[in-house]
């Protein structure tokens, strides 16, 4: 492997860990402070229905692309539960998520603290409660952000063609449509084993995210209240 091999596939792996990190607690946010007082408990692993290389697959895959073509915003409500094998309680937070088409997407957490981080174009913000601070930034300054926030470009508007790539799919139900995607990479795989993302009935947008660690922690994040196409503030990615 020559180095800019060796540089995409530590891009590769880091930003897989960014996904942890972004999804299980908050971009840059401080020691949580509040906790679900009920059991810790493992999500089911899903047995594939089809495999990889069946025609339902890429009949799937094209269906979301063409079904998210026509979105342009995205705002949800957020909750997201991280299940640890070691602990007995689960970790819950909640805010808010938003995608404005082309690249523009803020995820934010209100509860238990403030944080979050958005980013349109070339260009981004980060702030936490417990700091006081509101960064901005330049993505070409902070290149693994940058190679993350492609991602989530690619997740939101279905670039299968990207995600591809970057990861093994295969779909897990098609009712809901459910796709489990696992890297490529087995460094990567040592830090996330494997993304399940679960589509809306009309696989518009994404309802749900479990992102399965090495061992048998994860994170679970639903998505509710969804609006589809409506108006946001101006300034909200700024």
């Amino acid at each position: 492997m020559n180095s800019a091999q060796s540089l995409i596939s530590i891009r590769k792996i880091v930003s897989i860990l960014l996904i942890g990190l972004l999804f299980s607690a908050g971009f840059m946010s401080g020691p949580t402070t509040a906790a679900a007082t009920v059991s810790a408990s493992v999500a089911p692993e899903l047995t594939p229905v089809i495999k990889s290389s069946d025609k339902s697959l890429a009949a799937t895959l094209d269906r979301i692309s063409a079904a998210a073509a026509g979105v342009n915003t995205i705002s949800s409500r957020m909750e997201q539960e991280k299940h640890l094998s070691a602990f007995s309680e689960v970790i819950k937070t909640s805010g808010h998520f938003a995608f404005q088409r082309p690249d523009c997407w803020r995820w934010e957490l209100t509860q238990p603290v403030e944080s979050g981080i958005l980013v349109c174009g070339n260009r981004g913000r980060r702030w936490h409660e417990n700091s006081g601070v509101s960064q901005s930034f330049k993505l070409a300054d902070e290149p693994w952000l940058q190679h993350f926030a492609v991602q989530i470009t690619a997740w939101t508007t279905a670039d299968f063609t990207f995600l591809k790539e970057q990861y093994d799919l295969t779909l897990l139900t098609q009712n809901p449509p459910t796709l489990k995607l696992v890297p490529k990479e087995s460094a990567a795989r040592r830090l996330i084993s494997a993304l399940e993302i679960t589509f809306s009935a009309d696989y518009r947008y994404v309802v749900k995210i479990i992102i399965r660690e090495s061992g048998s922690d994860y994170t679970a994040i639903n998505f509710r209240k969804v609006h589809i196409n409506t108006p946001l503030p101006q300034d909200y990615f700024k």
